[in-house]
């Protein structure tokens, strides 16, 4: 079945009270998701796949994210905190991760945990998935989500690329669950909430691939809890701060969410891809056929991957830094046996608990393109836009509201647009403003 035809969230939305329709989202946009209609920006829900781009992009600031209220927390008696290495990297190198999780505890969280408490479990699952896929030699990370929306809907033939198995998001939701389940705590009192770097993973939460529903309770956005729990440092209101044990995390696991971090645990020809542009080159010489990669291909859509999220408050390379001393320190503590370890599961208990639910059943294009369900139908269509488009100037000038004259072609196939549209077609003079002020707005100046 077409995932087209499915519940699909979006995490992104514009503010028109904002919006001046200033084409920059839609220059930005790598799936060309987003239209001028009216003079505001109009995002194509089945396009879009919340890589942030457009949110990057907008000077306005007329882009924004939305997250789950923060109230929900309270319909839960334990309220879990489900962050990622990449929050800690957030502040300054002089605070400490047990004065962060004082604050967590003092805003309202019973339990902190750190995403990549299951990240090696998780690399011998997927090195157990590519040993039995010996039909397959390139192998897609699914770490990232955009990257994953990214190929369903631009490189539909690379889904089967794509490691069906779930993420450390998802493996650790699952065991914490599952451990405070051992705890007597009843699953019904436990609500567990993500805190998100990015659009895309609020959206993957919230319509995860190929599955009905997630184990996250809510998604919060990073520079939103970054903020309040900032707020007590600064007001040095956090209380004692408890010693914070390690649950096993090592430094290998602290640097997973870094370029590189995923790709350096895997052997034979493994590559590490960040920035949306370098992911969509990458990706374009795999389908080509003009790269063979034998092994796994880590691919972030985010510059210098989940530090450069969007919703990460402070500089990317400054919190890098922070999770490679992190890690560093981790390691020497380990090393020299003065690290306390607490183990969420053993090995045996994750093979009989949690492994049987990690597997993703099928991931599957979504057809954002598709024309029409005839193939001959659909076949005259694609002609029809190769017509129409050579019959446009070719200059991708925007004016039409459409990021390029193929895109033009194609809404006016889909009958989302006329060749009217197009500035440069044959439109009679006296007909410039009234087309002007049905794509840039009423307020447009005529000609």
């Amino acid at each position: 079945m077409d995932d087209t035809n499915n519940f699909f969230y979006h995490a992104l939305t514009v503010d028109h009270d904002i919006c001046t329709g200033c084409t920059h989202c839609m220059k930005a946009c790598p799936t060309e998701a987003i239209r001028i209609r009216n003079g505001k920006s109009v995002i194509d829900k089945n396009k879009c796949i919340d890589c942030g781009e457009c949110f990057k992009a907008c000077s306005y600031h007329a882009i924004y994210i939305k997250q789950d209220d923060f109230d929900l927390m309270d319909q839960y008696k334990y309220k879990v905190a489900l962050v990622p290495a990449t929050f800690i990297g957030q502040f300054a190198g002089d605070v400490s991760t047990s004065q962060i999780y004082a604050c967590l505890k003092q805003i309202g969280f019973s339990h902190i945990y750190e995403i990549e408490h299951g990240v090696s479990f998780l690399i011998n699952l997927y090195k157990k998935y590519m040993a039995e896929h010996k039909d397959i030699n390139t192998f897609i990370s699914p770490y990232c989500p955009a990257v994953v929306r990214l190929i369903q809907t631009r490189f539909p033939s690379l889904v089967k690329n794509i490691i069906h198995m779930k993420v450390p998001l998802d493996i650790t939701s699952l065991m914490i669950r599952e451990y405070l389940s051992k705890e007597g705590i009843c699953s019904e009192d436990v609500g567990v909430f993500y805190v998100s770097p990015c659009a895309a993973k609020i959206a993957a939460v919230k319509s995860p691939v190929g599955e009905d529903s997630s184990a996250i309770a809510g998604v919060i956005n990073m520079d939103f809890l970054y903020n309040k729990v900032q707020h007590l440092l600064s007001k040095k209101t956090q209380g004692e701060s408890e010693p914070i044990a390690n649950h096993s995390l090592s430094g290998k696991d602290i640097l997973w969410e870094l370029t590189g971090g995923e790709s350096v645990n895997f052997d034979n020809s493994s590559f590490a891809i960040d920035g949306m542009k370098n992911v969509i080159e990458f990706l374009e010489k795999i389908e080509d056929g003009d790269i063979e990669v034998n092994g796994l291909v880590e691919m972030r859509v985010c510059d210098q991957s989940c530090v450069g999220g969007i919703l990460c408050p402070n500089n990317r390379f400054l919190a890098k830094q922070k999770l490679e001393i992190r890690a560093q320190e981790i390691k020497q503590h380990i090393e020299n046996n003065d690290y306390q370890e607490e183990e969420l599961f053993s090995e045996e208990e994750f093979d009989k608990k949690i492994a049987p639910m990690m597997n993703i059943p099928t991931i599957t294009p979504r057809s954002s393109f598709k024309l029409h369900d005839n193939l001959q139908i659909a076949l005259k269509m694609v002609e029809n836009i190769k017509n129409i488009e050579s019959k446009l100037p070719g200059i991708d000038c925007s004016a039409c509201g459409a990021p390029t004259c193929s895109a033009l072609a194609e809404d006016i196939i889909k009958e989302e647009a006329t060749i009217d549209n197009c500035l440069f077609s044959h439109l009679p003079p006296e007909k410039y403003d009234e087309l002007l002020k049905k794509i840039w707005g009423k307020n447009i100046k005529p000609l």
